[in-house]
């Protein structure tokens, strides 16, 4: 099996490079979303242009998505990928709450129990995706209580799905090949 793993024909200053590639990519994009979280003006949910770029966020996320599998089928590291898809997509869905909850208090700070800034809405969001919930801040209407149910769901849908998803494009990723 060993002579079909190309992995174990590089060299060790090889697999140093190909896995700082796969380990900086995805922390240079979650250190770019992160910072363009906080510097974009997002004025309102009601607003038209706010909406719009939730939508083109949204549209961009499902993309990205699909061709990170595509890129891990495709791969000559399927694993390495995997990993790499995995690092990518979870910061754009993080973010993305993170935004709709801000643009949800700035609607009305009704609902919320506390008042939540960008960083408290990534701190709430970071909150829901661990399941830790330690209470501080929590939706108190219940189109909050709708989007934090998306999120919840979505969190098991990228837990579960997103997961066996990977190791499946992994798998015919190994397989493709070994052919």
């Amino acid at each position: 099996m060993a002579e079909h793993d190309p992995y174990s024909a590089l060299s060790d200053r090889q697999r140093r490079v190909l896995l700082r590639r796969a380990v900086g990519r995805p922390i240079l994009t979650a250190v770019a979303l992160t910072a363009l979280y906080f510097v974009v003006p997002l004025k309102d949910i009601r607003d038209v242009t706010t909406v719009a770029l939730l939508v083109l966020v949204l549209v961009v996320v499902g993309v990205v998505c699909v061709w990170q599998v595509t890129k891990v089928v495709r791969a000559d590291y399927p694993a390495v990928q995997a990993v790499e898809a995995l690092a990518a997509v979870v910061p754009a869905y993080l973010i993305g709450f993170s935004t709709v909850y801000y643009l949800v208090y700035a609607a009305s700070s009704q609902n919320f129990t506390e008042p939540v800034s960008r960083m408290g809405s990534l701190y709430f969001t970071l909150s829901v995706f661990a399941t830790v919930g330690f209470g501080d801040i929590a939706a108190s209407t219940d189109l909050a209580r709708a989007i934090v149910t998306v999120q919840m769901v979505g969190n098991l849908l990228i837990i579960a799905l997103g997961g066996r998803l990977l190791v499946a494009a992994v798998k015919r990723g190994q397989a493709r090949r070994a052919h």
